[in-house]
Parts: C-alpha cells; sequence; structure tokens
C-alpha cells in the first residue's frame, strides 16, 4: 500500500502534460550526450577498442577530446537523465498519458543509439571479451586469467584488457561465459567487433525485458507507460547497463521470462531463474521473491526448486566446480561508494581487517532483513493483474523490487548497474517515494564512477589529469557514501513513518503461548 500523504496527492493533469514534455526532453537530451562523448572517440570515459573496422559498428572519431570535457558531458547527461526519470514519475501519476507506441519507440531509439558508439565508464566488457578470446582459443576463463594468456604470447584481444583486470579469472555464470565465446568467435582478433556483439547482446536482454513487462502488466495504458519510462526507456538504466556492456542485463532478461511463465509453468520458471542465476548468481534474489510469493503452495514451491536447481546443476556441471567458487569469491569484497567503505578505512585504524570485514558483513546481511521486513509493511501494490486465486506473480514481482533495494542499499559491494534488477522490478508496481530515493542513489553512485577507469591502466594515463583523478575519488569515497546512507535511512523513515513495524510477526509469541498451554495441560 502507500502512505498516507501520497494516496491523498491531487492529479493536476496540466502539470502532467508538462512534465511528461520535459522528461521526455531530458531522456532525449541524455542520449545524445552520452552518444556525443562516445562519437569523440577513446578517452578517460570511452574505451580503446583495437582492430577497428571503420564501417562496422561500433563508430567513433579520434578527436582525443579533454578529460574534463568529456567527463562533464556524461555528469550532464546521468543529471539530466535522473530528472528525467523523476519528472516522467510525477508527470504519469499525473495523469500524463502520451502514446504507447511513441515510447515503445523512445525506448527502442535511444537503446539502438548507445549501442552504436563504443562502451564507456568501466572497463568490464573489456575483460568479457578477453573471457571470451580465451575459451575460443581452448582455454579456460575460470582458471586462466588474462595475464597468464599474455605470457604465452601476444593477442590483440587479450592485451587490450586494463588493469588491474588482466589477473582476475571469470566470476560468471557459464551463460555469459558461453555469451563472450560466441562474440569472440564472431569478431575473431578485433576487439571492436567482439565488443560489439556483446553490446548487441545487453541492448537485445534490456529490450525484450521492457517488452515482457509489458505483457506481464497486462492492457493497462496507465501501467504500461510507467513499465516503458522506468524499465525500457529509463536513461539511468541505459548509462549504467547498456553503455558499460554489462551483462547483468542479460541474466535480469532470464529472471523477467520466469515471472512470466510463473503463472502457467511454474517449472520451466525455475529453469529460467536457474539460467538467471547460471549467467550471475546475485540476480538468484528473484527466485527467493519467487519462493516467498508461493509459500503457501508447497507444490509449487517444490516445482519452481526443483526447475532451477536442474538447469543450475547442469550448467555449472558443463563448465566445472570451478566457475561456482570463482563466483563466490566476490562476495568478501566491499566496494567504493559504500557506506561499509567508510566504515572499513576508519575500524581498520585500531582493529584487524579480517575482524572489521566480518562485522560488517553480518551488518551487512542484518541490515538486508531489516530493510525488506520494514518495506514490505508499506510498498506499493504490483501493477501485474491477477488472473486467479492461485496468481502468486503479482506478489513475486512486489517481493522482487523489495528484496533487491533492500539487497542494494545494504550490500558491501554495490555497483551501478547493480540497480536494474530494482529498476525492472519497480517499474511494474506503484509509484511511491521510493522511486525518489532509488533515482537519488542510482544518479549519485552513476556520477560516482565517471570516469570510472582505473587512471593506472595503459589505455588512460596520457588523458586523465591530477584534477580530475582527485574529484572523481572524492566523489567516489566521500560524498557517493554520504549519499547512500541518506537513501538508506529516507527508506527506513519513509517505511516508518507509514506504519511499519520493526517486527510485525506474531509467530515468537504464539509458539512461546502455546509452549506455555502445552505445559499447563500436563
Amino acid at each position: 500500500m502507500s502512505t498516507e500523504d501520497e494516496a491523498t496527492e491531487v492529479v493536476d493533469t496540466a502539470r502532467g502534460e508538462r512534465d511528461g514534455k520535459r522528461a521526455v526532453g531530458l531522456y532525449l537530451a541524455s542520449t545524445i550526450l552520452i552518444v556525443a562523448a562516445g562519437l569523440l572517440g577513446p578517452s578517460v570515459v570511452v574505451l580503446t577498442l583495437t582492430n577497428r573496422h571503420a564501417w562496422l559498428p561500433s563508430y567513433w572519431f579520434d578527436a582525443k577530446p579533454n578529460d574534463w570535457l568529456v567527463t562533464m558531458m556524461i555528469y550532464v547527461g546521468i543529471l539530466l537523465g535522473g530528472y528525467g526519470v523523476y519528472l516522467a514519475t510525477k508527470a504519469l501519476k499525473n495523469g500524463w498519458a502520451p502514446r504507447i507506441n511513441r515510447l515503445v519507440a523512445l525506448g527502442i531509439g535511444t537503446t539502438a543509439a548507445i549501442t552504436l558508439v563504443p562502451p564507456m565508464a568501466s572497463g568490464d566488457v573489456l575483460i568479457y571479451a578477453a573471457y571470451g578470446r580465451i575459451m575460443s582459443l581452448g582455454g579456460n576463463p575460470y582458471t586462466t586469467a588474462p595475464a597468464d594468456t599474455i605470457r604465452l604470447g601476444y593477442d590483440p584481444v587479450i592485451a587490450a584488457t586494463e588493469r588491474p583486470w588482466q589477473g582476475a579469472k571469470s566470476v560468471y555464470g557459464p551463460i555469459a561465459t558461453w555469451i563472450q565465446w560466441f562474440s569472440s568467435w564472431v569478431g575473431g582478433d578485433s576487439m571492436q567487433r567482439t565488443v560489439w556483439m556483446l553490446q548487441l547482446s545487453v541492448a537485445v536482454s534490456l529490450v525484450v525485458s521492457g517488452l515482457l513487462l509489458m505483457k506481464l502488466v497486462g492492457p493497462n495504458l496507465v501501467s504500461r507507460r510507467r513499465v516503458i519510462m522506468l524499465g525500457l526507456a529509463n536513461p539511468l538504466i541505459l548509462w549504467t547497463v547498456l553503455a558499460g556492456a554489462h551483462n547483468d542485463a542479460i541474466a535480469v532478461m532470464f529472471a523477467i521470462m520466469a515471472l512470466v511463465l510463473m503463472r502457467r509453468h511454474i517449472f520451466l520458471a525455475g529453469l529460467m531463474i536457474g539460467a538467471a542465476g547460471g549467467t550471475k548468481l546475485s540476480i538468484g534474489l528473484v527466485g527467493i521473491a519467487m519462493l516467498w510469493a508461493l509459500r503457501a503452495d508447497r507444490r509449487a514451491m517444490l516445482k519452481l526448486c526443483l526447475g532451477g536447481a536442474i538447469a543450475m546443476v547442469g550448467l555449472y556441471a558443463v563448465v566445472g566446480l570451478e566457475a561456482l567458487q570463482q563466483a563466490r569469491s566476490n562476495s568478501s569484497f566491499i566496494s567504493t561508494g559504500t557506506p561499509h567503505k567508510v566504515l572499513l578505512s576508519f575500524f581498520t585504524l585500531f582493529l584487524p581487517n579480517g575482524l572489521v570485514r566480518t562485522v560488517l558483513a553480518i551488518a551487512a546481511w542484518v541490515g538486508l532483513i531489516v530493510v525488506a521486513i520494514l518495506l514490505s509493511q508499506v510498498f506499493p501494490k504490483s501493477l501485474v493483474p491477477r488472473t486467479s486465486p492461485e496468481d502468486r506473480t503479482p506478489d513475486a514481482i512486489r517481493y522482487t523490487a523489495i528484496y533487491a533495494i533492500a539487497w542494494l542499499v545494504t550490500a558491501m559491494y554495490s555497483l551501478p548497474w547493480y540497480d536494474v534488477i530494482a529498476w525492472v522490478a519497480l517499474a511494474a508496481v506503484a509509484a511511491s517515494k521510493v522511486d525518489k530515493w532509488m533515482v537519488i542513489r542510482t544518479t549519485m553512485l552513476a556520477i560516482a564512477y565517471v570516469p570510472g577507469r582505473d587512471p593506472n591502466a595503459r589505455q588512460v594515463a596520457p588523458f586523465l589529469s591530477d584534477s580530475l583523478e582527485w574529484f572523481s575519488a572524492r566523489l567516489r569515497d566521500t560524498i557517493c557514501p554520504a549519499i547512500e546512507l541518506a537513501v538508506l535511512i529516507g527508506l527506513i523513515v519513509w517505511a516508518r513513518r507509514g506504519g511499519a513495524q520493526w517486527w510485525p510477526y506474531d509467530w515468537p509469541k504464539r509458539k512461546a503461548k502455546s509452549a506455555t498451554e502445552k505445559a499447563a495441560t500436563h
């Protein structure tokens, strides 16, 4: 349900139309700035792609732009996009009613435009390409790092990877690795072609996810508009996920497929959740949401678990247990930009590093549970219609949004592109102040990871000035953690003001009462 103050807001149609037009303009302006930065060519923001074929995508000019110029272009693009999403949510609440086909064209058009320029900010896609190249050469990316292959001889794709990832083995699931292999098979020794295939896989996944969400919410035009503006055309997703060609989008696509199949084919839905986990393990939280939604039907829960287990065991059996071990190795990392990193830096001044990490990990898990409990009591309803009394898909979508947001705001390791799972689920639930808090979180985290490149990387060093390095570092290690903490506190305060209790369940009291009554009868 929504909080009382949100439920009593007055609809202002004229303002909705005005805000809606501005939102579309900001979506386009954000896209134009991102594409323009990409067209300027390799820089502190735009990746360097070797063995270029000028007539094939991605396209760029070798303008050698100033580091501050391209960085500010992206900063402004992210801010405009974030504000555009905020205006879009307000406009839709106030009755803005644009034509659906125009909004779909906006989403697909902006997605296509960003796909035609080189990837930006994060160098992750270069390491994806390297893993695919290792596999296409007969190696195993789960046991062989790019640096191991470089020592054996020069390879134009593997040599193009950036520090510090040259020594890293793959932490991605089998499906992600096979997509990387296929991209390498198509791209050969050209990093440009290989990376573009990876970009294309992400773009297709985002579009498919958006269209499937429209199918889930049904024919209701109001719900479809929200899905498009927050899930398909959302410039924050396009920047954080598509512009960096992050494979999170592929995992999310399989998760959305699972939610679509949940109504009639629960076993197949389990297989799709297994496929999502076989791309990236963290997307498994959608499976947890689905299980919780099905908790009253043990048979359905068993079918879902069976399908997921068959898919996961089958996938990891093919590539070996090393893949699963590598994926689990990320669980102890703490990323810069989170409050946890600040706490780690402070407490390790006088306490052992291992102890501090353990305490922070426990606190993160406890925080996730607490935030999920609070949000579940006041979170808005799902926009997915219930087709029968047994249909738990609306609940699964709602719980996915709750768990994803709770995980993101409490996790020790959180990066901007992780937010995609929260946004696609949030797009399919009713509007609330959670929209605003998520806009603030994703916008700040996205800005904090620009330029997002290691200053010691060979491709970046000639461009990155000391002033930009200092400024971006302060954004990431000081301002971003403060904003992320404010978002966490804001969500908790919002939930509490909406009537959420810290522990709304009565089962401990019932259990104690039952034990007392049982003892009395004896």
